[in-house]
């Protein structure tokens, strides 16, 4: 009885060990950028993402716009987004801005499903992650090939 409770626990912890490997080794089938700004007297609501197909979402208020990207800048994104290596990664609080009729922004990347806040602003105080060095110098050179798609980005 002993022995088979031992070697069950040994069993589920190289299965996490391997599932945990596995994600940091940037092994994920799909991914998801997507950024938001939101808020403000004005009501700003806009919306972008583009995911591992080539889907690029723009929304603005009510105004929807749908556009497929070519391969080649898709697989430069997907390379950018693995160099990242964002499980594991530790989480920061950052201070909520606490302003009534402020701007909010967010730039998530979803990996499988999961998601993970790279950056962003809010009202309340929220958790996001703390990149390394590396990390900021990976996560800059993402923005700049996403800038060179069309309103992606803001300049």
């Amino acid at each position: 009885m002993k022995r088979t409770k031992i070697l069950g626990f040994l069993l589920i912890f190289i299965a996490l060990g391997i599932s945990v490997a596995n994600a940091q080794d940037g092994k994920f089938k799909t991914w998801k950028i997507t950024t938001s700004q939101s808020g403000g007297f004005a009501g700003i609501n806009k919306t972008t993402s583009l995911d591992s197909d080539g889907n690029l979402y723009r929304v603005n208020k009510n105004q929807e716009d749908f556009t497929k990207i070519d391969e080649s800048k898709l697989a430069e994104i997907g390379k950018l987004i693995k160099e990242l290596k964002l499980p594991g990664t530790k989480q920061k609080t950052v201070k909520g801005r606490r302003i009534y009729d402020g701007i909010y922004n967010g730039f998530v990347i979803t990996l499988d499903g999961k998601e993970y806040k790279v950056e962003g602003t809010s009202f309340d105080d929220a958790k996001y992650l703390a990149l390394s060095r590396n990390q900021q110098a990976t996560l800059e050179k993402l923005k700049a090939k996403l800038r060179e798609i069309k309103g992606y980005l803001p300049e």
